[in-house]
């Protein structure tokens, strides 16, 4: 957890708290207590690093805040509280309150006493949380910026992961770039707040800020950080590991543009900072790493600068001590090359390439798989690699380093099509044997991890697009289809891609053929390296077996030291040379072997014609799947023509139901009409017209006057006039009937003015009016019989239309019918194909696995030379230590000379017989892929530099990768220990003309050299001395791990 500590308060005027946390009173709550009393809550919206919270309190919780500032800091000086005793529930007291109490807030805010108070109560008031609180002191509260900035590295803790972002604020960037420039300037004394955190903390945090905002650290990029990173570890070469946890995060979340951040360095002067770190060994392999991910073309122009820095520190990585960045300058040195870069200066060319063969044909190292993850762990690796690919002085070169390195399959898939291409030589580069070869034999290391596509379809050929221009390939790359994967896995067979069958047969033979080539090269070199050493083997054999006779036991205390050691070196001398002896015998097994193995128990015609099979059936398939998208269209066509006919006849109906309905409706007016004006006549021609109205009128006469008497008797009724009530009738009975009654001459009287108004009419204008009504009648018959002819005419049309979509809709049936026969035929040849494919998969893997199984039997091969070239050195040791054992233990003896009489003798019997050793020096050995005009022998005179080498420095600088310059350790023959003075016995006789007279004094003779005992093999037949190994290297520091840049 985070530890708050208390800090002293300051002095400090300006805040910046409010940058981090602002506060604001948005609105006020009616709340009930828990003794159910009301009281306004006033609810606070704080916003912290972007984060928006709120939280509520009443006036209470205010007050008891300001007391308890007051109390644990009685010096400060905050504002009063608002008054206290009036209505807390007034409208304008809240609205007074609400502003008071925000100011005071916000005062406190400011207040560097009130951050730093180890109760925490304004924080604990805001509810806010442990980072925050030591964020915003951080960037707030400069007195305690130190003791801050030690606890806030705490964030880069996984736990915290949910808080890190307020690390991106741009307030504390900015204070953490000034941390940066603090230490750059290395004044360890400033007292700076950096200083309390230390260098660990600050990368840690720049580095949580790059990854938390992509503005933050654009910025930060913008403001040269990788400049000021690099600075650092410039001034202080043990800030190489924490300046690497921010460059990192630059590399995964920038790889994309990766090359245009390290161009823009580079131009600022990154360039020199490189130069610097280059010559620190501890440094060397960071920068390597740092320009491989980066070693596009904006980059590669910076260092191609004949005689500049960049080119120096190619030249410094080729010079390291280390392997890895010996490979990774080679490697980079060859992406100028194949960059095109050197194009203009053939000269410059070919010391670069000459440079490049001499880094990249020792991979010692290379197996280690950071390494390996370094060389081919992103996208843009494998778009460099595949590019170094098409050059043909480069391609065996880069190609073997692969062999050596064995990444990922995955990893190598992506570039299996630029693999495939070079074993099928399609890019027109005309690779050699050596170069197709190290591809075959990378395309079996990905067939075994079951992910590649070795198809070489004119689509999927290579990463570049086969036969384009140098320019044209440069830019691009293929990676194997996500969804598809044309490799066959070891452990169960893959599902068949049909795909694969184009093409196969070709593919297969260019496989076979590079790899047939690639063991007929190992077995002609291991063929003559194994005669010369088998020469070796049988010299020291038969000079074992002259000089290695069974000697009389001695027991003698004063020689048991001697005699121990000298029984030792003979055992060890027979063990070795019995060794030696099974080790060729054994290879002379596996060499007879070798000579008559085949890949597979398969026939090669048979095994060819079963591909050239898949790839007919394959075309059939092509064929038939042409054929259904052909009827696919034609019934796609007619189905389209048959709905289109099938929506006219639905139109063509939809219309005659229209107009029918039209016709229905003005027929169903015209009745209307026609009955209207029927019924207007008939009420013209009403007889008696004038009495009807006189008797009307009378009826209305007489129902006004009876209302008005009824409303007179009403009237009198509610004066209490007791005449107009009979016996035992109360007023209101008698006011409810006389209003019921009224009622209903009410009703009687509207009735009549009804029938009044309904005679009061004039029969001219009835007639009038029926007359034009049975004429709007004529009309609409009228336009009914013209809608009924155009009936008749769409009803003819969509009998038409139905025919028409008939025919079109058999027809459409019939191209169905069709492309499901197509279908069907293409589905049981796709079957067949398949099963064929699934057939033939198998003899495929075992071809494979035929031909990895005898490279890995050349390959022991091969180790198998190289353990024998140690065989043969550890019998010159033993017969070195066997001589000089045998001269010690004769120099003891001497003494006894009386009592070893026939120890004596037997040891001149031994010298006497015992020959010079002189093993033939053996050839080299051969790398699977190493061309024999590549070797250079130690004791051959280097090649003379070129004047005028664009890599050399102004000053004079021993070239580590000339062969003149690989330092030799002292090598001595058996012959050269042999020759050095023995001291001999006064009475020891002349042992050979070569030695002085003086040693032949003794009859018991000193031990003589391994070139007196040896007869003179004279001048026709010299023996040239196999030299002991050189001293080991030196161990080299542990370089700083920068495998963290993989993606």
């Amino acid at each position: 957890m985070f530890d708050l500590e208390p800090s002293d308060p300051g002095t400090e005027s300006g805040n910046a708290a409010s940058s981090c946390v602002s506060i604001k009173i948005v609105r006020t709550e009616e709340q009930l207590s828990m003794v159910m009393q009301r009281f306004t809550a006033y609810i606070i919206q704080v916003t912290a690093f972007g984060v928006v919270s709120e939280v509520g309190h009443r006036y209470g919780d205010f007050e008891t805040l300001h007391r308890s500032l007051l109390t644990d800091c009685p010096h400060l000086r905050l504002p009063p509280l608002p008054p206290k005793g009036v209505d807390g529930t007034d409208a304008a007291v809240i609205r007074s309150r609400t502003v008071e109490l925000e100011k005071l807030m916000r005062t406190m805010l400011s207040m560097p006493e009130v951050l730093t108070e180890k109760n925490l109560h304004f924080w604990k008031f805001l509810e806010l949380t442990n980072p925050t609180i030591i964020t915003t002191r951080f960037v707030a509260v400069p007195h305690s910026r130190g003791s801050s900035f030690k606890t806030l590295g705490k964030l880069v803790d996984p736990k915290y992961k949910d808080d890190i972002f307020r690390v991106a604020h741009p307030a504390v960037v900015e204070l953490l770039m000034e941390g940066l420039q603090e230490l750059r300037q290395g004044q360890s004394n400033s007292g700076h707040w950096v200083r309390h955190g230390g260098r660990t903390v600050l990368c840690q945090l720049l580095g949580a800020a790059l990854g938390a905002s992509e503005t933050i650290r654009n910025k930060l990029l913008q403001q040269n950080l990788m400049g000021q990173l690099l600075g650092l570890v410039e001034r202080d070469e043990e800030a190489l590991d924490d300046a690497r946890i921010a460059l990192n995060i630059i590399v995964a979340r920038e790889s994309e543009r990766m090359d245009a951040l390290m161009a823009s360095l580079l131009r600022s002067g990154g360039l020199s900072q490189l130069a610097a770190l280059v010559q620190r060994e501890r440094c060397q392999e960071f920068v390597a790493k740092l320009l491989w991910l980066s070693w596009e073309k904006a980059v590669r122009g910076v260092f191609a600068q004949p005689g500049g820095q960049g080119l120096r520190i190619l030249q410094a990585l080729l010079r390291s001590n280390s392997g890895l960045c010996a490979l990774l300058g080679g490697v980079l040195l060859g992406g100028l090359v194949a960059g095109g870069e050197f194009d203009e200066e053939p000269g410059h060319r070919t010391e670069a390439v000459r440079l490049v063969r001499e880094s990249l044909s020792n991979t010692d190292g290379a197996d280690d798989p950071a390494f390996g993850k370094t060389l081919c762990g992103s996208n843009g690796a494998m778009v460099k690699l595949a590019m170094l690919t098409e050059d043909p002085e480069l391609a065996p070169l880069v190609l073997g380093l692969l062999c050596a390195a064995k990444p990922q399959p995955a990893k190598l898939s992506r570039i299996a099509g630029n693999l495939a291409a070079v074993v099928s030589d399609k890019t027109g580069t005309r690779h050699s044997e050596e170069t197709r070869a190290r591809a075959a034999e990378l395309l079996l290391h990905v067939q075994s991890g079951g992910t590649a596509d070795y198809s070489t379809s004119t689509s999927r050929s290579s990463a570049y697009g086969g036969g384009g221009s140098a320019g044209q390939s440069r830019g691009s790359w293929s990676q194997s289809d996500g969804g598809r994967s044309g490799g066959y896995p070891s452990s169960s067979p893959a599902p068949v891609e049909l795909e694969r069958c184009e093409g196969i047969a070709e593919h297969e033979e260019s496989l076979d053929a590079a790899l047939r080539r690639q063991l007929e090269d190992g077995f002609s070199r291991s063929h003559e390296s194994l005669q010369t050493r088998g020469v070796a083997v049988h010299e020291a054999a038969d000079m074992a077996r002259r000089r290695l006779k069974e000697f009389p036991p001695l027991s003698f205390d004063s020689v048991a030291q001697a005699f121990a050691s000298f029984k030792s070196s003979r055992d060890m001398w027979r063990s070795k040379s019995q060794e030696s002896e099974m080790l060729l015998h054994d290879m002379q097994r596996q060499l007879s072997e070798l000579k008559v193995a085949r890949p597979s128990t398969l026939d090669p015609h048979t095994y060819k014609e079963r591909l050239l099979a898949a790839e007919r059936i394959y075309a059939e398939v092509k064929s038939q799947r042409e054929q259904l998208a052909a009827a696919e269209l034609e019934a796609a066509e007619k189905q389209a023509r048959a709905d289109t006919t099938s929506s006219e006849s639905r139109q063509a109906a939809n219309q005659v139901r229209q107009l029918e309905d039209e016709i229905n409706s003005l027929r169903i007016q015209r009745s209307e009409k026609e009955m209207q004006a029927t019924r207007l006549q008939h009420r013209a021609s009403t007889p008696n017209v004038d009495a009807m109205r006189q008797q009307i009128e009378a009826s209305i006469e007489r129902s006004v006057s009876r209302a008005k008497e009824l409303q007179t008797i009403g009237q009198r009724v509610n004066q209490g006039d007791p005449d107009y009530l009979r016996d035992g009738e109360s007023k209101q009975q008698k006011i409810a009937q006389l209003t019921q009654e009224l009622a209903t001459l009410k009703k009687q009287h509207e009735a009549l003015v009804q029938q009044k108004q309904d005679l009061e009419f004039d029969p001219v204008k009835l007639q009038e009016e029926a007359s034009k009504l049975q004429s709007e009648a004529l009309e609409l018959h009228r336009k009914s019989e013209e809608l009924e002819h155009r009936r008749l005419e769409a009803d003819r049309e969509r009998g038409t239309k139905m025919t028409s979509s008939t025919i079109d809709t058999q027809e459409a049936r019939a191209a169905q019918d069709r492309r499901q026969m197509i279908a069907t035929q293409l589905a049981s040849t796709e079957s067949e194909a398949r099963r064929q494919m699934s057939a033939l998969q198998p003899m495929i893997q075992d071809h494979h696995a035929g031909w990895q199984r005898l490279l890995a039997q050349q390959k022991k091969l091969d180790a198998d030379h190289s353990a024998l070239n140690s065989k043969l050195e550890e019998v010159n040791r033993a017969a070195a230590s066997e001589n000089s054992t045998r001269a010690a233990l004769a120099e003891r003896i001497d003494s006894l000379i009386g009592d070893l009489h026939r120890m004596q003798g037997f040891l001149d019997e031994v010298a006497a017989a015992a020959p010079a050793v002189v093993p033939t020096v053996p050839p080299p050995v051969l790398d699977d892929f190493e061309h024999p005009a590549q070797v250079t022998s130690h004791s051959s005179v280097p090649p003379q530099q070129p004047r005028g080498n664009v890599f050399e420095e102004s000053e004079e600088v021993n070239d580590v990768f000339r062969d003149d310059y690989i330092p030799q350790a002292h090598t001595t023959t058996l012959e050269e220990e042999s020759s050095s003075p023995v001291p001999a016995s006064p009475m020891a006789p002349a042992y050979s003309a070569d030695h002085s007279p003086h040693a032949a004094t003794s009859s018991l003779a000193a031990i003589p050299s391994a070139a007196a005992d040896e007869p003179d093999a004279g001048a026709d037949a010299p023996h040239e001395a196999s030299p002991v190994q050189a001293a080991a290297e030196p161990k080299k520091d542990d370089l700083p791990d920068f495998s963290e840049f993989d993606f």
